[in-house]
């Protein structure tokens, strides 16, 4: 575990991943997340976009490269409309912070889904994968999970009894 908080310039994140990757035989490396991984670089500007692409074209070359595996933390942009996501509304793959490289240069785009503002079920996401390039069929709800607080994670559960609000094309706009 490489724990740091704050922006590193590209280079110096590459060459420690690609010694977690091979010289510490990591076989999944996670990256939370890449927005601070760009937030304080100086000669950013106002070009955000710009240096997670560049990064991301890195990182995709660092995975091909070693054949180490990514999990890649974005964060989300607000949707348009009333409604943001702490509310339940349904992740798309636009709606990834920052640039449009992280759904075009991933495999797979996993986005976790609840309303927060729902006290009685503020505890359940909904898991759904916005991209599978390997099994493009396989999009769409791959289940459900709930948070167990006494242990700190997200742990699988089937539901039930709010199954149909959970589709695809939800009903309830309110989920």
């Amino acid at each position: 575990m490489y724990n740091h908080f704050g922006s590193l310039d590209s280079d110096s994140l590459l060459s420690k991943l690609r010694y977690l990757a091979v010289g510490a035989g990591c076989d999944i490396i996670i990256l939370d997340h890449i927005s601070i991984v760009v937030s304080g670089l100086e000669d950013m500007g106002d070009n955000e976009r710009r240096v997670i692409d560049v990064l991301m074209t890195k990182l995709r070359s660092l995975v091909e490269e070693t054949g180490v595996g990514m999990i890649l933390v974005s964060h989300l942009k607000r949707p348009g409309g009333d409604k943001g996501h702490e509310d339940g509304v349904q992740v798309s793959l636009s709606h990834l912070r920052g640039s449009g490289s992280i759904a075009q240069l991933s495999d797979k785009v996993i986005g976790l889904e609840g309303n927060q503002q729902d006290s009685e079920h503020a505890h359940e996401r909904v898991i759904r994968c916005l991209k599978d390039r390997e099994e493009g069929e396989r999009v769409g709800i791959l289940g459900h999970a709930v948070y167990n607080a006494e242990i700190g994670r997200l742990l699988p559960e089937e539901l039930p009894e709010r199954e149909e609000k959970f589709g695809d094309e939800r009903e309830d706009p309110d989920f």
